[in-house]
């Protein structure tokens, strides 16, 4: 649907809905009374309960502005991992009560959002400034009104709306790492404009109407501030942003108001540390396939945007106008060096450019109609692209002596490429939703005093294009390679040989066999319907269900195809029933019991189904989708008990547990470098516990210390136990059949892979025994999760202090390749502990806002490993350092 008939649509529902409300205004204020008269006789337990998270009947956690200050977070992906059971990965994206970023989602204002990250469609969560931001909420048990994949959890991440009045804010921050700040790194000069974010074209790919000829190959490798490597100093961190908004009310009927916020940042980090990864010599024994020693410097700049109008008509309707803009680029240099795999010395330097974007535009009404039953109709338009561009990655490859001295550059194409990928990545939706309430007013209610009917319908669509080209640089002898990379690149294309050939060229490094682009598009359309229930004043019930109509195809092929009209590969077209259930039961005053039950599923995401290759260079492993991938079903069985002993002040104990049927695993491929599939494993389990605590203590009360007044100690920790395990069946070998036999009677306990090519996919069953270990934890679940936060408040000096400390326990970053009794990656994250002073003072006719905050104190870094026994390899390891910085807001 295009963008203009979905405005226009929402545009007309707005205008019927408030026709309705207007001829109903002259009996307005008579309705309200009434209403707020009936609401008086209605008991319901549980006052200290937070509006938010008893307003739903879902199991939730909310952060909101108040949070992200206090903890010091400047983005949705570091705020979110202070809750309880949800862990970040690459610091962008979050785990939720163990399960991959693969089964959460993230909605803006309730809205889909696309992603600009090749390998996953959830968007990176470190996109969301917090300054733009009203609050998250993560819900972890599913309710119908929402999208039908649905995992470990949801997060709706809120901007903020019309203000109660004017304000005008102006921050700036600076910081220094202590691994990087002031310190000698890696550089390249680039382009002007790249300390804004954006390239000016310098790394545009040259023309390639006539080929592979030497002008392009001259063209391509001529600009020297794209090809030298150098070392420099680093400079410190710092960013600045502004946030204002205003409020208008016109009359007593109409109020418009809005707000505005922009932010820039500039950060640097300096890794130094191992890369590597693992073979098997023999049955019992792990060795190094390569070693390499890692250094490498990333310069990030961020720039974001947001604005939002809004109108409120009769206190009952609201009707906003959101957009969004944030990117982030990175500019990185980084050189290996050390041994191959037959222990040849070599040095491996990368450049890098990438710039990630994502806008979206939504509109969106709120409409209560106190004469019309009192229903509550909410309707929400939204369209969205994010993209990701990768110009000119070069990667050079040198061989050394056996000191690690005297480079030489490699005369191949695999060792000199030039890599140009892109994403651009389109997501459209429209919705409507509905409340019906009932509720019985005549005198006191023993049974079904609140009944909501509750009913919507939404469309999404989804649609991706990538391209990656690669090229290689091959030289034929009579030039230093010894020289700088530059010098060299010129020979070869400038210094012709008797006959007046050129002494290199360029090949594209991908044949005809390998699909350098491929399309994709997901369409659901789904319809839902529940009842909310209060019984009797101590049983809430919540029940309903949701049908999803999903279509999801892919289609590859090369760079220059026109892929519209060539037949899909990964096609997945599935109809779905998704029933949900919950009970909430309030036995005595302040707490209550929930018992939830709901079905859900999970897609593969684009990039798991493209049999198009991928290479992250930021790990060095290479990607490959698989085309016979299936949806994953999940039911979900959750128990949790909330005590509320005042308000915000509680302590809850949740129990979880997940029957998964095809979940999606990375495995590992063996191959010369790290390179990954995708499988759908039978069957697996996933089976946890959570415990969150949040308690304020008044010194006064608590200790009997007058003198400091109304001074505070906040204690906020939660923990989070796991457990999970996969199940591959059996091995044919163990029934007396051969593989095709066991595949043919037992297709449940086998795998679909693609026997074929990447161009022309042929599906073959496999026994899954023989690529999955059996019994082995999800890829990417944590066994502990562990938060704590001690906050001291002085309300009367405007001041507060906050130590934060987070611990994820080992985890699978991809999974084994059994048949070569390749063990998996696994990695751990960092233990990290941070500091957060705030301090509010006047000064010079105007309020301000310090904040110092220390973080990662102990300098703890990531490691990722293969091990066997006491055998240990590293496959990536490196220091992240400590960050000190100071922030000042000016507040008008």
């Amino acid at each position: 649907m295009a963008r203009s008939s979905i405005l226009r649509s929402m545009l007309l529902t707005s205008a019927c809905l408030l026709t309705i409300s207007v001829a109903q205004a002259q009996d307005r204020a008579p309705a309200e009374e009434e209403t707020e008269a009936r609401q008086q006789t209605v008991v319901v337990r549980g006052q200290f309960i937070p509006n938010e998270v008893r307003s739903t009947s879902e199991v939730a956690n909310l952060i909101d502005a108040a949070d992200f200050t206090l903890q010091g977070d400047s983005d949705a992906a570091a705020a979110l991992s202070r809750v309880a059971g949800i862990a970040t990965s690459e610091d962008n994206f979050i785990y939720v009560r163990g399960l991959n970023e693969r089964y959460s989602s993230a909605l803006l204002n309730g809205s889909p959002l696309p992603s600009p990250a090749p390998l996953r469609r959830v968007a990176p969560l470190d996109l969301f400034p917090t300054s733009a931001l009203k609050s998250i909420l993560v819900q972890k048990t599913y309710s119908p009104d929402l999208p039908g994949e649905f995992g470990g959890g949801l997060v709706d991440i809120r901007t903020k709306s019309i203000p109660s009045e004017r304000f005008f804010e102006v921050s700036i921050r600076g910081g220094l790492n202590t691994v990087t700040s002031l310190q000698e790194g890696l550089l390249y000069d680039g382009a002007n404009t790249d300390v804004l974010g954006y390239d000016d074209g310098t790394r545009d790919l040259p023309d390639l109407s006539n080929g592979l000829t030497p002008e392009f190959g001259r063209e391509l490798t001529n600009n020297s501030s794209l090809l030298i490597m150098q070392e420099g100093d680093v400079g410190p961190n710092f960013d600045f942003g502004l946030n204002a908004g205003d409020r208008f009310d016109i009359n007593d009927v109409l109020s418009i108001g809005f707000i505005a916020s922009g932010g820039y940042s500039n950060e640097w980090v300096t890794k130094e540390g191992r890369r590597g990864n693992a073979f098997v010599p023999s049955a019992d024994q792990l060795a190094a396939f390569d070693d390499f020693e890692r250094r490498s410097t990333e310069n990030s700049i961020g720039v974001d945007g947001f604005a939002s109008i809004g109108v409120e008509i009769f206190d009952n309707h609201e009707i906003s106008f959101n957009g969004l803009i944030t990117r982030s680029s990175e500019k990185e240099a980084r050189t290996n060096i050390g041994v191959n795999d037959i222990d040849e010395p070599r040095r491996i330097d990368s450049l890098e450019w990438i710039e990630r974007q994502l806008w979206s535009t939504q509109v969106r009404g709120e409409h209560f109609f106190p004469g019309l039953l009192d229903m509550e109709v909410d309707w929400r338009g939204s369209y969205s692209e994010a993209s990701r561009e990768a110009p000119y990655q070069l990667t050079t490859i040198y061989t050394l002596d056996d000191d690690l001295s005297n480079p030489q550059l490699i005369n191949t194409q695999d060792g000199n490429q030039f890599q140009f990928s892109n994403v651009n990545d389109t997501t459209s939706d429209i919705g409507i939703d509905f409340v019906l309430p009932f509720e019985n007013y005549s005198g006191e209610c023993n049974y079904f005093c609140e009944v909501d009917l509750k009913a919507g319908f939404s469309h999404v669509e989804n649609d991706r294009e990538a391209t990656s080209q690669t090229f290689g640089i091959v030289g034929t002898g009579g030039v230093s390679t010894g020289s700088r990379v530059d010098f060299v690149y010129n020979a070869l294309f400038n210094i012709f040989d008797a006959n007046g050939n050129t002494l290199g060229r360029v090949a594209t490094v991908s044949d005809t066999v390998q699909p350098s682009k491929y399309i994709a598009e997901m369409e659901v359309d789904a319809a839902y319907f529940g009842v909310d229930a209060q019984i009797t004043p101590h049983i809430r019930a919540a029940l309903g269900g949701r049908f999803e109509d999903g279509r999801q195809a892919i289609i590859v092929g090369g760079i220059n195809d026109d892929l519209t009209q060539s037949p899909a590969d990964g096609l997945i077209e599935q109809t779905d029933f998704l029933p949900a259930a919950t009970i909430t039961w309030n036995p005595i005053d302040d707490l209550q019991v929930r018992l939830g039950y709901s079905k859900t599923l999970t897609r593969p995401q684009f990039r798991e189904l493209a049999s198009a290759i991928f290479v992250n260079t930021e790990t060095d492993v290479t990607f490959i989708g698989n085309p016979f991938l299936k949806n994953a079903e999940i039911e979900n069985f959750d128990v949790r008990a909330e005590y509320y002993f005042d308000r915000s002040q509680f302590i809850t104990l949740g129990l979880f547990y997940k029957d998964m049927l095809n979940p999606v695993e990375e495995v590992i491929v063996p191959t010369e470098n790290i390179q990954t599939t995708f499988l759908n494993a039978p069957t697996a389990e996933l089976l946890g516990f959570e415990i969150e605590y949040e308690q304020r203590l008044d010194f006064e009360e608590w200790l009997g210390w007058e003198f400091l007044g109304d001074n505070e100690l906040t204690v906020k920790t939660n923990y989070t136990w796991s457990d999970s395990e996969v199940t591959a069946g059996r091995n044919p070998n163990e029934v007396g059949l051969t593989e095709a036999e066991f595949c043919a009677q037992f297709p449940s306990e086998c795998v679909a892979v693609n026997v074929g090519t990447p161009l022309d996919p042929v599906s073959g069953l496999r026994a899954a025994a023989g690529r999955i270990e059996d019994g082995r934890p999800l890829q990417g679940q944590s066994e502990h999760l562990f938060n704590l936060q001690v906050i001291y408040t002085n309300p009367d000096a405007d001041f507060d202090a906050n130590i934060l400390f987070n611990y994820v326990s080992e985890r699978i970053r991809t999974a084994e390749t059994l048949a070569r009794n390749i063990p998996a990656i696994l990695e751990e994250p960092p233990t990290t502990v941070d500091l957060v002073f705030n301090k509010g003072f006047e000064a010079f006719g105007g309020e301000y806002h310090l904040t110092f905050k220390a973080q990662n104190i102990f300098g703890e870094g990531y490691d990722a490993f293969q091990q066997r026994g006491d055998q240990k390899i590293a496959v990536d390891t490196y220091d992240l350092g400590t960050v000190f910085s100071f922030g000042l807001k000016r507040t008008f």
